[in-house]
Parts: C-alpha cells; sequence; structure tokens
C-alpha cells in the first residue's frame, strides 16, 4: 500500500489525482497566508523575537521531513567540540512526551533513553554525541538560558529555521538536492512549511544528497538568495565494511525511504526486500515479527533500517541480526570550510553581544 504523503505530493497525479487533492490545495492557500502574516509579524516586530547571550546556529530546512538535518548537527556539534568549542543542541522533539516540557539529556541521562519520551532524533543524537548536552522541548529560548548556564557557547538548533521566536545568528538550510524548489507545492498539497522565497533569510544552503550534479539546482538557490554561500553534500555509509556484501531484509520509516534504499544499494548492499513506512512511524511487534518472517522467507541474512528508526524500536529481539545503516555528512572536502564559516560567524556574534 503506498504511503499517503506519496500520494498526496506527487506532482503528476493527473486528472482524477487532482480532483481528490482539491481540498488540500484549498487549505494550502489558507496556509500560506497564514504563514505570510506570521513572518510580517516578526518583520515588524508585532510579534518579538529573543535573543541569547550565546551565538545561536540553526540547521533547518524549507520542506517536510528528512533533508539532512539530525545527521548534519550531530556532524556541526562533534567539529565545534574538535575545534575546542561547547555546543549544546535544542531540538523540539515532535511527538514525544518532553516536547511540552524542557528534558536535559546530559551524561548521566543518556543510558536508556527512550524514544518515547524525547523523540526519535534526540535518542539518536544522545548516542552520536556523548558529552554534548541535548535540550528536549518546544521553548527554544528556555533551553537556550538552560544551555548557557551548563557551559555551552554556542547553540545549534535542530530543524529552527521556523522557529522565528528565538534570534539567530547563521540560519544554515537543507535543500533536497533531487528537487528544484520551484516545482515543490506549499503544505498540505506539497511539502513546502514557508515559500521558497523565504530561502532570502539563509546565510548558508546546503544542497544535500548531491550525488548527481545538480547545478539546475544551484542556479536555481543563488537565484533565490545571491548572497548565501552553497555547498553540496552527500551522505557516507560508515558501517560499509560490516554490510557490503549481506543480503538484507531493508524497511524506514523516515521522510523518504527510497533514498534509504538507494544508499544501501550504493554500500554493495544486496536488498532481497524492503518496506516503507511513514515518517517517525511506531513499529508494533506484529510488525517487526512479520518483518522478520518475510526476511527470512527471502532468505535475508540482516533486516536493515536506519539509525533514527532503529531508536524507535524496544523490546524486539529477531533472530537475525537487526542492524542500521550508519551515516554522515560529506561535504565533497570543503568540510573545513564550511565549519569555519560557522566558527568565524559565531565568534563576531561574540564579540558585538
Amino acid at each position: 500500500m503506498p504511503r499517503l504523503e506519496d500520494w498526496l505530493f506527487h506532482s503528476e497525479p493527473g486528472l482524477l489525482g487532482k480532483i481528490a487533492r482539491s481540498p488540500f490545495s484549498a487549505l494550502a492557500l489558507v496556509y500560506r497566508a497564514a504563514v505570510a502574516a506570521r513572518t510580517a509579524a516578526y518583520q515588524k516586530q508585532i510579534l518579538q523575537s529573543r535573543r541569547l547571550k550565546i551565538p545561536v546556529v540553526s540547521v533547518g530546512n524549507l520542506t517536510l521531513g528528512g533533508s539532512g538535518k539530525t545527521p548534519t548537527a550531530i556532524w556541526l556539534a562533534q567539529s565545534l567540540e574538535q575545534k575546542g568549542l561547547k555546543p549544546a543542541i535544542s531540538i523540539r522533539g515532535y511527538g514525544s512526551a518532553a516536547e511540552k516540557e524542557l528534558f536535559i539529556i546530559d551524561v548521566r541521562s543518556r543510558q536508556n533513553l527512550d524514544a518515547e519520551l524525547v523523540g526519535d532524533e534526540a535518542c539518536l543524537m544522545a548516542q552520536r554525541l556523548k558529552t554534548v548536552p541535548v535540550l528536549v522541548g518546544r521553548d527554544r529560548f528556555a533551553a537556550g538560558q538552560k544551555a548557557e548556564l551548563m557551559g555551552a557557547q554556542i547553540l545549534l538548533l535542530d530543524d529552527g529555521f521556523q522557529h522565528l521566536k528565538l534570534k539567530r545568528d547563521i540560519d544554515m538550510v537543507l535543500i533536497e538536492g533531487k528537487n528544484l524548489l520551484g516545482r515543490e507545492k506549499i503544505f498540505p498539497r506539497g511539502r513546502l512549511r514557508e515559500p521558497a522565497s523565504s530561502l532570502k533569510r539563509a546565510h548558508l544552503i546546503i544542497l544535500s544528497r548531491s550525488e548527481e550534479d545538480g547545478e539546475e539546482n544551484v542556479s536555481e538557490l543563488k537565484r533565490l538568495n545571491p548572497w548565501a554561500r552553497i555547498f553540496k553534500m552527500r551522505y557516507r555509509v560508515k558501517n560499509q565494511a560490516e554490510l557490503a556484501g549481506k543480503k538484507a531484509f531493508a524497511f524506514a520509516g523516515i521522510a523518504d525511504p527510497s533514498y534509504f534504499f538507494q544508499t544501501a544499494s550504493r554500500a554493495k548492499i544486496e536488498l532481497v526486500g524492503k518496506k516503507a513506512f511513514s515518517d517517525h512511524h511506531r513499529y508494533s511487534m506484529a510488525e517487526l515479527k512479520q518483518m522478520e518472517k518475510e526476511a527470512r522467507a527471502r532468505a535475508a541474512e540482516i533486516m536493515l533500517t536506519t539509525e533514527k528508526d532503529l531508536a524507535r524500536i524496544r523490546g524486539f529481539a529477531p533472530g537475525l541480526p537487526l542492524l542500521a545503516l550508519a551515516i554522515e555528512p560529506d561535504f565533497f572536502g570543503r568540510e573545513n570550510e564550511l565549519l569555519e564559516l560557522v566558527i568565524a560567524k559565531a565568534r563576531e556574534s561574540s564579540q558585538n553581544a
């Protein structure tokens, strides 16, 4: 059965599809107007943005779902630590119990974290970043204040481009390399969270998943924002040596499972079966056991999923190894250039504070 979002966001739905999607198109007009009104209210200071004492770097995007925000935020936090800085991460934790509170994942609370409590992205960050505080909750200003008290020198906002309540020193925006923004539609008819023209607020643009040339995308981004620095990014599979040549039954509940399957195939993993679920899908034990049954029927050696999906799976002990495809960003050799731009801007902000 196709996922609802794949059906809804399909760019060429045909006549019957257009008719079926017409209510969503009408709602998109209302949504666009609401977004424009909110943005204007902040620009005219009818709604107030608040500033922290430490620099704030947002890692966000324009579209719903995955464009590489969380892996990029993890990479940036690790890289800043290696440069001697003390970062902290603020993440909302959509749909988690901690969203309405302020939950602090420090060194002591990293053991036995539950994705139901803090969300899968926060769980993944806590696993990968052993010494970086991760603050979960919708109040990003309160999270930033707490980070300051904990000694953080810079705050990273995971998925912060639309969070205008908090002033940012750097807006880093990730755009999927395979899609032109001009062809995307506004939510709920499409994936855009705000019009493509909003990209003019960005300081740095990351064209993610750039396995191909992508020059048409670069030209469009330069037209939308001539002043932003543009970088290309793809994923590197960290555990390819362990997984290459294995027969795998792959499954994923993320925004774009097809890209996960492609990445696994490029890592020389033989996919003997695959299954896609909606983003942030919560797996039932029956679903997991059924997939193990299918995997065995297809002579799979392993069950393979994403790191985010694995963070949501608890209490399932299949007979086959259940492994995650571990990925990290690859900026085509421009990692240091990107990092130094972030550090320079952060230091400039600190000196002007």
